[in-house]
């Protein structure tokens, strides 16, 4: 047994603290800790029962007992059976494509394939993969989105009014009984720019030309200016740059979500193309192992046919002929399994160079091996913890929450808005001109000062906005646990499956090598003369090929699972992009 290693907590350390620093939003309100200490208790308390619960345990190495099969077999017969038998006898065995959609023969389409380059081309053509680099591009231009509100904006407008208001009576001043007539042109001009505090900050200028008959005035038309610098500040309700640049704080989480989520798509892209690689292997030992079956079957079945004039009746002839055809059924649905895993792997790839409406058929080059894996549960789990990307979109997820809860808090406070400004006025019966030039004197000078007060009696919204946000808080939080609880479940299955799948190799390779040597021994008598009957090549001898074959194929079942159970450990740690050298750039179109 390992030595326990308490110390091997080390690990889990920056998990807890990077929990406790980052998941939630932090909240300087005394009326807020609590239920702020609550979440974060919550939230680190599940990933300490699960890190504590394992912290005594050391490094794990993967082994299975030989079988009692093979020890009682000596070298010289493992050697003798491995070469009739397992995947390394068929390494130059022939196999026949059959036809293809085209109704040829596509013998000459066979395109061998490396695993990586596989992965390679995936990461550079799969269509899921396409849509979803696009993504975080999105995500930034949102950003820009939100950060625009900012920006200073330029505003100008025109107003000309022509009015002609008639009077009522003579009256009793000389020049003022008559009809009224208006010309005036206003013009507004200047730039407005928000603030990060919440206010907004603004500079104008006004100019305005009036011609009025009757008038009291010396000078007509006469042209009136003036520029006001004014500034507007939330002191309690929107007042803040949390609050401010809440909107913009979402947006960049946006982004880093999907920088998360293009990360998940990513190792899910590999894991598959992983998987449909050693299927494809797979199927194609199928077909080599079948092709090999109905070979003896029908060498067989012509010894039995030979011996038709001595004791092999026409029913035992007809029935090695079943078999033979039977047989030629198994290995015309493995060419099919072929195929159909080809085309997996090509969706998968989406690879120009090998389009998946040909008919080309891959062949992996590389071999599954069975070497025993070593590992650490508590390495394991601290390491999913930190790393897959589904966790990570669930602690942004908590960190909106956060975001929104202080926004709708803030909504709690009256509203209490103050403004000011400083105009400077100017005027002029001659020019417009001469109306900014008087500005610059500063004679005539207004000083603003306003203050807004409102506060709704109840507001039952806003607190029911933030009962609103502080529930969704915590079913972030609840959300994250939950998420945490399936990536636990997950990588002790996988660690499980790899220890499972290791021990069927072993299990099934005694098994085919059993069945060889029974195989072998049968082949031995035939050879050494000794007289077997028609009954005997059918009911033992064909039974001994089946049971090898089958046997064989359980073996590469076998293999094959175990290099797909290692993908998957990788995959439910988040780093199967790392085992396969990948350097993960969202902000790239290309990896």
């Amino acid at each position: 047994m390992p030595t326990p290693r308490p110390a091997r907590l080390s690990p889990a350390l920056p998990l807890l603290g990077l929990l406790g620093a980052g998941a939630l939003t932090a909240c300087s309100s005394p009326l807020q800790r609590s239920a702020e200490q609550q979440l974060r208790e919550s939230l680190l308390g599940s990933h300490r029962a699960f890190l504590e619960s394992v912290a005594g345990s050391g490094d794990v190495e993967i082994r299975r007992e030989t079988s009692e099969v093979e020890d009682s077999m000596s070298d010289t017969r493992l050697a003798e059976v491995d070469r009739m038998s397992g995947m390394e006898s068929y390494e130059n065995n022939a196999v026949d494509t059959g036809l293809n959609l085209r109704g040829e023969d596509d013998d000459d389409s066979l395109v061998e394939l490396s695993l990586q380059r596989a992965i390679a081309l995936a990461l550079r053509h799969n269509i899921d993969l396409r849509s979803a680099r696009l993504t975080p591009a999105i995500a930034e231009s949102q950003i820009t989105q939100a950060e625009a509100v900012f920006d200073a904006v330029i505003f100008a407008n025109a107003d000309y009014a022509l009015t002609d208001d008639p009077a009522v009576g003579d009256g009793g001043i000389a020049g003022l009984s008559t009809d009224q007539q208006r010309d005036v042109l206003d013009l507004n001009g200047g730039i407005r720019k928000r603030l990060t505090t919440g206010g907004q900050v603004q500079l104008e200028t006004t100019f305005s030309r009036v011609d009025e008959e009757p008038t009291l005035q010396d000078t007509v038309p006469f042209w009136d200016t003036d520029v006001l610098l004014s500034i507007n500040q939330p002191l309690l309700r929107g007042f803040g740059e949390e609050v401010a640049t809440a909107q913009v704080t979402l947006a960049v989480n946006a982004r880093a979500a999907a920088a998360e989520q293009l990360r998940e798509t990513v190792i899910a892209v590999i894991d598959a193309t992983e998987e449909a690689y050693w299927d494809l292997l797979f199927a194609r030992q199928q077909l080599l192992i079948q092709t090999e079956l109905l070979k003896r079957t029908v060498e067989e079945r012509d010894r039995i046919k030979a011996r038709e004039a001595f004791d092999t009746t026409l029913i035992r002839i007809t029935e090695a002929n079943s078999f033979v055809e039977l047989r030629r059924a198994d290995v015309i649905r493995a060419r099919q399994q072929w195929r159909v895993a080809s085309d997996q792997l090509k969706r998968l790839m989406t690879a120009p160079e090998l389009p998946l409406a040909e008919e080309t058929l891959l062949v992996p080059t590389d071999q599954p091996v069975d070497e025993p894996v070593s590992f650490s549960l508590l390495e394991v789990l601290t390491t999913a913890l930190q790393r897959r990307p589904e966790l990570q979109q669930a602690l942004i997820d908590i960190r909106d929450a956060g975001v929104r809860r202080d926004v709708a808090s803030n909504e709690l406070l009256p509203l209490l808005d103050l403004s000011g400004g400083v105009r400077l006025n100017g005027i002029s019966g001659e020019d417009g001109g001469d109306s900014y030039e008087n500005l610059a004197e500063g004679d005539y000078i207004d000083y603003l000062v306003g203050l807004d007060f409102e506060y709704p009696l109840g507001n039952r919204a806003a607190e029911g906005l933030l009962n609103q946000r502080d529930l969704e808080r915590r079913q972030a939080v609840t959300e994250y646990q939950r998420q945490a609880q399936d990536v636990v479940l997950e990588v002790k299955n996988a660690l499980r499956d790899i220890i499972t799948q290791h021990d069927i190799i072993g299990a099934a390779r005694a098994a085919r090598r059993a069945a060889a040597d029974n195989l072998r021994g049968i082949i031995v008598q035939q050879n050494a003369g000794v007289e077997l009957t028609a009954e005997f090549l059918l009911d033992l001898l064909l039974s001994a090929q089946q049971r090898l074959a089958d046997a064989e194929t359980q073996e590469v079942r076998a293999l094959t699972d175990y290099m797909i159970a290692i993908s998957e450990l990788y995959r439910v740690q988040g780093t199967l992009l790392e085992r396969n050298g990948i350097d993960f750039q969202p902000q790239t179109p290309e990896f």
